[in-house]
């Protein structure tokens, strides 16, 4: 209570000066540290606040008081988009290091990449233009083999089928020949029987004709 009543006495004594003594006077104040944020950890805060109160009563500053927020939980603020001496407005540094020209080790290392890709892939197409045409070959071959094969079978069975017909012909013909004698044997028969009959017949007229004389 004594320190208050004591800096309550010191407010109204600076509230008594003079302009040019009352700067002063806060002026004092802020460099002994009263006025400070660290000022906060030596003087309780009701003693800040009484502090506070006398000195932006009779100055125009501020002090800082036990409702005020603590300076070191202040946020960090971002100074990333603040341009700097060198900083264009409406200008991108990125977009200017990402447009800087290739150095010549590089356009070389890249032209030999690309020429060496290129040739891996002319490779590439070349081995894969031979195995397609091997593999087009082996399965022309494969179709030709199985084509000639086919035609064989077929050849066979239509040879075949022609020999039974031929057999068959000639089965046919035989018969033919066969039932033909046959029937010439036995036509054959009946003109000797018939010719014997008649034979017989006129050797029997004259000696009938004898016994009637």
């Amino acid at each position: 209570m004594a320190l208050l009543e004591s800096l309550a006495v010191v407010a109204a004594k600076i509230a008594g000066a003079s302009t040019v003594a009352q700067v002063a006077t806060g002026l004092g104040i802020a460099a002994a540290g009263v006025t400070g944020a660290g000022a906060a950890g030596v003087l309780p805060e009701p003693v800040q606040d009484v502090v506070a109160d006398a000195v932006e009563t009779v100055s125009p500053f501020e002090l800082p008081d036990s409702g005020d927020p603590d300076p070191d939980d202040a946020t960090e603020t971002d100074d990333s988009g603040v341009d700097g001496p060198g900083d264009v407005e409406g200008t991108d540094d990125s977009s200017a290091d990402s447009t800087e020209a290739p150095t010549g080790d590089s356009t070389d290392d890249a032209t030999a990449d690309d020429g060496a890709g290129t040739r891996g892939l002319d490779n590439a197409i070349a081995h894969a233009d031979e195995h397609a045409q091997e593999a087009l070959e082996a399965a022309k071959a494969r179709q030709d083999a199985h084509d000639a094969e086919k035609s064989a079978r077929d050849a066979a069975k239509e040879a075949e089928k022609a020999a039974r017909e031929a057999a068959k012909a000639a089965r046919d013909a035989a018969q033919e020949t066969r039932k033909a004698a046959e029937q010439a044997a036995e036509q054959a028969q009946e003109d000797v029987a018939e010719a014997a009959d008649q034979a017989r017949r006129n050797a029997e007229r004259p000696a009938q004709g004898s016994r009637g004389d």
